[in-house]
């Protein structure tokens, strides 16, 4: 098991991908999540990972970061799953054009909800490892343009499904109350 200075300068040599859920102190790695039974059994296999409930928060020793970086792709999904409000969404910054990642990552939501990570990769046909990565800001995809054009094309027929459901409704609604109309 490495010392804890050994493990800082691994981790200054390779640092984790910046995130607002995942932070490394000098007392360890801290995984800023709700707490859940997903993140739970992931988190397990991590030698002396603790839950804090004061803090709401997950703290692994240092001699652990290796295993959460192992582990990454999949904690970041679900910490950002356990946030309140829109699901761990940072507010826009009404200063700044948003990135690809962030144009994606709205889009996906409005989509699939809580699951929209595993859920778009599913439905564009990509790695799920690979498109958190790409939204960590740890890698980059070969053309994160055409990939906002599956993304527009994706969000455009779930739109027309959801329109013509809708007119399906309304009808059968209409049907419904012409019917038990005196």
């Amino acid at each position: 098991m490495p010392s804890n200075e050994k493990a800082l300068a691994a981790l200054a040599a390779n640092p984790f991908p910046p995130s607002p859920w995942v932070q490394v102190t000098d007392d360890g790695v801290v995984i800023r999540a709700g707490f859940s039974d997903q993140l739970l059994a992931l988190l397990r296999w991590v030698p002396k990972v603790r839950w804090r409930p004061e803090k709401r928060d997950w703290i692994v020793p240092l001699s652990g970061a290796e295993a959460v970086r192992a582990l990454l792709p999949e904690i970041l999904r679900l910490a950002e799953a356990t946030q309140p409000g829109a699901r761990g969404a940072s507010p826009p910054n009404p200063n700044s054009e948003p990135s690809p990642a962030d144009l994606f990552r709205t889009s996906a939501r409005l989509i699939f909800g809580g699951d929209w990570q595993r859920d778009t990769a599913r439905a564009l046909n990509l790695d799920e490892t690979a498109l958190v990565r790409w939204l960590a800001g740890e890698s980059g995809l070969e053309d994160p343009e055409a990939l906002l054009d599956e993304m527009l094309a994706l969000m455009r027929r779930r739109a027309a499904d959801i329109a013509t459901e809708a007119d399906r409704l309304a009808a059968a609604i209409e049907k419904a109350r012409r019917r038990d109309r005196p």
